[in-house]
C-alpha cells in the first residue's frame, strides 16, 4: 500500500507537533480517545501530502472507532481508545497482509514490535498502564463509568480543576496539551510512522533476528513429538476434571464439598 516515503527531520518534526494539535482539537470534538487520536494521526500526514487512507475509508474506520472510547463501550474496561487507534494506523502502514501471515506465523510480530517499541513501552512509563480504568485512576485516583450520567455530571466538575485529568482538552489550563494520554499517543505513533515510512515496504515487514524461527508448518511435526511424550507420562493429567483454584476445596472437602461449589455440571474427579 504504502511506498517509501521522503521524510526528512523537519518535516517529521512538523508531522509529530501537528498529530498532536490536531488529536487535542478534535479531542474537544468528539470526546472519544480513539475517534480523535486517529483523526489526528491520519489529517496530519495529510497536511504534509501523505494519504494513509482515502477519505471514504477514513469516515468509515472512525464510525468504528467510536465504539472503542473509554476502552470498549465507553465502560473503561479494555485497553485505552488511543492506544488502540494507534496500534490500528502503524499497523496499516506496515502493511502486512493476511498471505503474508500464512506464510510465516511470525510476521505478526512486524507489525507488533514498533507498535510496542513507539507507544506500549512508553505509557507503561509515563503512566503506569494501558487499560482505561487504570490510566485514569493512576493519574486521578477516580475512574467514573461514563455511562452512568449522574456520574458523568461529577466527573465534568471533577475535571474542570484538575490539571492532569485523562483526556482534558488544553484549553482548561496554561500549557497541558502534551499531558494529555491522546495527544502523547498521537505523536509516538506520528513517530512510528515515519520511521517506518522512509523505509522500502518489504524492510518494514521484515522479521526482527531474534522472533525468526522455523514456520508453524515446520514445527508441527517436532511439536508433535513432544506432545506425544508428554501423553505418554500424562503430562498435567488431562482427563482430570479439576483445576488447581479448586483442589483446596476438594482437599478439605472432598468430593461432594467441591461439586456443591461449582456451578457447571461437571463432575469431580472419581478419586
Amino acid at each position: 500500500m504504502f511506498g517509501k516515503v521522503d521524510i526528512d527531520e523537519a518535516k517529521k518534526e512538523r508531522i509529530i507537533d501537528k498529530a498532536g494539535h490536531l488529536t487535542d482539537e478534535y479531542g474537544q470534538i468528539y470526546y472519544a480517545c480513539a475517534v480523535c487520536t486517529f483523526e489526528g494521526i491520519c489529517e496530519a500526514f495529510k497536511s504534509e501530502g501523505i494519504e494513509i487512507y482515502p477519505p471514504e475509508t477514513q469516515e468509515i474506520i472512525k464510525r468504528g472507532m467510536l465504539g472503542l472510547a473509554a476502552g470498549v463501550a465507553e465502560t473503561g474496561i479494555g485497553t485505552c481508545g488511543a492506544i488502540s487507534a494507534s496500534a490500528f494506523v502503524i499497523s496499516s502502514v506496515v502493511d502486512v497482509t493476511t498471505d503474508d501471515v500464512k506464510k510465516h506465523w511470525r510476521k505478526n510480530s512486524t507489525v507488533s514490535v514498533p507498535i510496542v517499541e513507539y507507544v506500549i513501552n512508553r505509557f507503561q512509563e509515563v503512566y503506569g498502564a494501558l487499560d482505561c480504568l487504570r490510566l485514569r485512576y493512576n493519574r486521578t485516583q477516580r475512574a467514573i463509568d461514563f455511562l452512568d450520567p449522574d456520574a458523568m455530571w461529577t466527573e465534568m466538575v471533577f475535571s474542570a480543576y484538575q490539571k492532569d485529568k485523562c483526556g482534558l482538552p488544553s484549553d482548561f489550563w496554561e500549557g497541558g496539551r502534551d499531558q494529555q494520554m491522546v495527544v502523547q499517543a498521537a505523536r509516538w505513533a506520528s513517530e512510528a510512522i515515519c520511521d517506518l515510512l522512509v523505509m522500502e515496504p518489504e524492510e518494514r515487514k521484515k522479521i526482527p533476528p531474534h522472533l525468526m524461527e522455523m514456520s508453524r508448518q515446520e514445527m508441527a511435526p517436532k511439536v508433535q513429538k513432544v506432545v506425544e511424550a508428554l501423553k505418554e507420562l500424562n503430562f498435567g493429567h488431562p482427563n482430570e476434571k479439576i483445576s488447581h483454584r479448586e483442589y483446596r476445596t476438594f482437599k478439605l472437602k472432598g468430593k461432594e464439598g467441591l461439586e456443591k461449589s461449582r456451578p457447571g455440571k461437571i463432575s469431580a474427579p472419581k478419586k
